[in-house]
């Protein structure tokens, strides 16, 4: 893990240093973590297949997914477009990011001095724009 605490003094954006380090431990907003566990609300763990995107997609709603694929709003794709636009320059791979691919690559921008901060910012605007709409839960969890 000590590897990775380059984005402490790194990212200077508090709000966009909690982002990257909410993504790094698990605690962000997307459905893969929340429905992960029991609350108040809900009594029962939803099974992975059914943490669904909230925007309609159908698809898990991972990191992955709200980074590289999710096209449901047109604010995200247009945040997206400029991340790719910013990281040309300093990883190409952000141009061919593939499901079977996309991990390695946003680990790659991760560990990268040149590209967290930006890396930081593209997650704290994407989280943003998922808090933004509500999470649809499965029926019966």
């Amino acid at each position: 893990v000590a590897y990775l605490r380059h984005y402490l003094d790194l990212v200077t954006n508090p709000n966009h240093r909690k982002a990257i380090t909410r993504f790094l431990v698990s605690q962000h907003p997307l459905a893969i973590e929340r429905m992960r566990y029991k609350s108040r609300y809900h009594r029962v763990e939803v099974p992975r297949d059914l943490r669904v995107c909230r925007f309609g997609c159908r698809e898990i709603e991972s990191v992955e997914h709200a980074l590289f694929f999710c096209k449901k709003t047109a604010e995200l794709v247009n945040c997206r477009q400029g991340f790719v636009n910013a990281m040309q320059g300093f990883e190409p791979s952000v141009l061919t990011v593939a499901p079977w691919n996309a991990t390695r690559v946003l680990r790659g921008l991760i560990f990268r001095r040149d590209t967290v901060c930006q890396v930081a910012k593209y997650a704290y605007k994407v989280f943003t724009i998922f808090n933004g709409e509500v999470m649809v839960w499965p029926r019966g969890y």
